[in-house]
């Protein structure tokens, strides 16, 4: 079974229980009410249903309590999440996703898991409410944002590590001289795997950012012969084509 249906199907039970609850607030109300104007068969009437009610309330919670059988270390330790989670996104909010060794993309954000925690944790952040349609939903709200605030943010990174690799004359520089000068940074490539800096090329080049604040313009080349293949940050792009960056320059 699906954490989606499993997580379904205890709502359903909670939702039980509350109407059973609410029933009994409200009882106690009116019994209270009784007692303040002193009708006393109502007092009698409403005291003894409140007492039937809150036998029934601990059962009902404990087997609600006893009906999660979800095993959510082994569903977060295996591919389960993944799958279910791309699903859920595609069929949901129209997002596509890539698995990347046992983390998921979802350009340009890496989601990642924790089983030992019953979380995941989306970019940097760890995300303990898993419901895989919150997940999608959380996944759709940040890629819209770094599409739009990103992208510049991207650009200018990009520019400034041109002009430190090669000056500012107009070179060509590898994508991944730039990606490994990024991991120099204590934690960047355990945050920022290959795969997710491919994809946050892929984002810049499909946004309107074409330049720098300065007026500088970027140039994405790709690879068309024969090359390492460390060097090519391979992306398959929302038509389906294999989209191979190679190297980039600004102008």
């Amino acid at each position: 079974m699906s954490l989606e249906q499993s997580l379904k199907d205890q709502e359903e039970q909670i939702d039980a229980l509350l109407r059973s609850t609410n029933k009994y607030l409200g009882t106690l109300k009116a019994w209270k009410k009784a007692c303040g104007v002193g009708h006393i068969n109502d007092m009698l009437k409403t005291s003894a249903l409140a007492e039937e009610l809150v036998l029934a309330l601990p059962g009902g919670a404990l087997q609600a309590k006893e009906s999660w059988t979800f095993d959510v270390a082994d569903y977060l330790a295996t591919d389960a999440w993944r799958k279910e989670l791309q699903e859920v996104a595609s069929s949901q909010f129209s997002l596509r996703t890539l698995e990347d060794d046992a983390n998921l993309i979802s350009s340009p954000i890496v989601v990642k898991t924790f089983p030992s925690r019953n979380s995941l944790g989306i970019g940097k952040v760890n995300w303990p409410a898993i419901r895989p349609k919150v997940v999608a939903k959380e996944l759709k709200r940040m890629r819209d944002r770094a599409a739009s605030a990103n992208s510049q943010e991207f650009i200018e990174s990009l520019y400034q590590a041109c002009v430190h690799l090669h000056g500012k004359g107009v070179v060509d520089v590898k994508f991944r001289d730039i990606y490994d000068m990024y991991c120099l940074t204590p934690g960047y490539k355990k945050e920022n795997p290959a795969a997710a800096f491919g994809q946050q090329i892929y984002a810049l080049h499909r946004s309107e950012t074409k330049a720098t604040k300065g007026n500088k313009t970027l140039h994405i080349e790709y690879a068309t012969g024969s090359f390492k293949p460390n060097d090519i940050f391979s992306v398959v792009s929302e038509d389906g084509r294999t989209i191979r960056y190679f190297t980039l320059y600004f102008k």
